[in-house]
């Protein structure tokens, strides 16, 4: 039978109907699997269980707690926050910070605080509650790098440094949490210096940088001039430490070292302490190498080949100091541009510049296992030459500089800038030695950058870590608490 138009047309119609249907299927298909897909997705990722809790916390802990008024009493006071430190239930150390206390929530004298807080997702288990809430890091350890640079005043120190702690087990019950009452105990001994010059007469008005070190750590206070006393925050000392103290005014430097004192936790002390006026050396009038010693200022413009060096265990300070730095007048020589002899301490006031003499030479260097500390609020451009780091070690195969020791970076604006095949903080190059000699590659301790320094710029040599190795070279651990303020080129 011959196949009309009109039949050839209906035929048309019922393919088309079918193959729509066939469609409508499909769509429905992949319609009911992206919803099972979402809902597994729901499923797979639960909302976070937050669990909001009341509690009361008082001061004084195992005796009395004193540091935050003029007469040395610890209080609570409003607007003020606790960190709560906690596990949650991916096993994680987090802390949660509570909310600012109001009036109602203070009571006995101030000594007694109630505090609410909400924590995410946690388990029953120890707790630690730290005051204030600024002096807790993310994950609970404390932040002892904030008492690194300080104001020098009450009313900072008691807000944002006096740190207490106290600890206790959070329990739960059917689900419900409670969180444990808990004494907080001070951690820290709380001094307020007021500083007399070799004649007698205070000169504490006129201090405008003070840094305490007790050969282990190191704060400095760095301030307007004002009345005193000064305060600083710092950990206990025990008395077989070496407790060293440097001032600066506008008109220069004083130092003074004191063995056998120990600095209790928990207690406040007022130290009036008669220092000696430090040197201020120029160093465009030096004729010969030169030695720095404690509580020493260098400035000025280096004119001459002279090796600029800093005394073992001595805290300088550097005050617009020049080193090498833009070739003019030209200077060579086969050394660092500065060359630590031990432990030291490199305080930076101003703009400073310094680069290393000649190739495979740094810019600072400080030999392994002592350690350098660069602290203060200045800024401080330093270069290494050829195959050495802008503050660490030289070329491996320059024996007085191919192995540096411990760097810590706790203060100021740093821009530090390696030489070919060196780390612009930390070892300079091996790579002649991989190519072609044998021996010891050059090498750095361990670097710690804190975060309490303004910034750091770190420039790398090619085949080098910014912070940390140089090419074909070692390095020991590399801390760097605030990544947000080091800038790696």
């Amino acid at each position: 039978m011959a196949i009309t138009p009109q039949r050839k047309k209906l035929a048309m119609m019922k393919t088309m109907k079918f193959l729509s249907m066939a469609a409508l299927v499909l769509v429905g298909a992949i319609t009911t699997g992206c919803t099972n897909e979402d809902e597994n997705m729901s499923q797979s990722m639960p909302e976070p269980k937050l669990v909001t809790l009341t509690t009361t916390v008082s001061m004084g802990g195992g005796g009395e707690t004193r540091a935050l008024t003029e007469e040395g009493v610890k209080t609570f006071a409003e607007g003020e926050q606790i960190a709560v430190v906690y596990t949650n239930t991916s096993s994680e150390r987090v802390k949660a910070v509570s909310n600012a206390l109001v009036a109602g929530d203070i009571t006995n004298d101030g000594k007694t605080a109630r505090i609410t807080v909400t924590l995410t997702d946690p388990v029953a288990g120890s707790v630690d509650y730290i005051y204030p809430a600024a002096m807790a890091n993310n994950d609970g350890t404390p932040n002892l790098s904030a008492l690194c640079m300080q104001d020098g005043t009450q009313p900072t120190l008691a807000a944002k440094l006096d740190y207490a702690k106290g600890s206790g087990d959070m329990t739960e019950s059917s689900g419900v949490f409670t969180l444990p009452g808990i004494a907080l105990k001070n951690q820290l001994t709380i001094c307020k210096f007021k500083v007399k010059n070799s004649g007698g007469t205070e000169i504490t008005g006129n201090i405008t940088g003070l840094t305490v070190s007790d050969g282990t750590n190191t704060y400095t206070v760095s301030r307007a001039a004002a009345a005193g006393p000064i305060y600083v925050a710092m950990l206990p000392v025990s008395s077989d430490k070496t407790l060293s103290f440097v001032a600066n005014d506008a008109s220069g430097s004083y130092f003074k070292s004191v063995t056998g004192k120990a600095l209790d936790v928990n207690n406040q002390y007022t130290i009036n302490v008669t220092m000696e006026q430090g040197l201020t050396t120029n160093l465009s009038e030096l004729s010969a190498d030169y030695v720095a010693g404690n509580g020493e200022t260098l400035t000025g413009k280096l004119a001459s080949c002279h090796k600029i060096s800093i005394a073992t265990g001595a805290t300088v300070i550097l005050k617009n100091v020049s080193i090498n730095y833009d070739d003019s007048p030209a200077l060579s020589g086969s050394f660092a541009g500065i060359n630590c002899s031990g432990n030291a301490t490199l305080i930076i006031t101003g703009t400073n510049y310094v680069k290393g003499f000649s190739s495979g030479h740094p810019g600072i260097f400080v030999p392994s296992p002592s350690t350098l500390t660069i602290t203060g609020n200045g800024t401080l451009y330093v270069n290494g030459h050829d195959n050495a780091a802008g503050i660490g070690s030289g070329r491996h195969n320059i024996d007085a500089y191919k192995a540096c020791g411990n760097i810590v970076i706790q203060g100021g604006t740093i821009g530090a800038t390696g030489g070919s095949g060196a780390a612009a903080i930390g070892s300079g190059a091996s790579i002649i030695f991989t190519q072609y000699e044998t021996g010891t590659p050059s090498s750095c301790g361990d670097i710690t950058i804190r975060n309490s320094v303004t910034h750091i710029y770190a420039t790398k040599g090619s085949g080098a870590e910014s912070i940390g190795k140089g090419q074909y070279s070692n390095c020991g651990t590399v801390t760097i608490e605030d990544p947000g303020k080091v800038t790696k080129y």
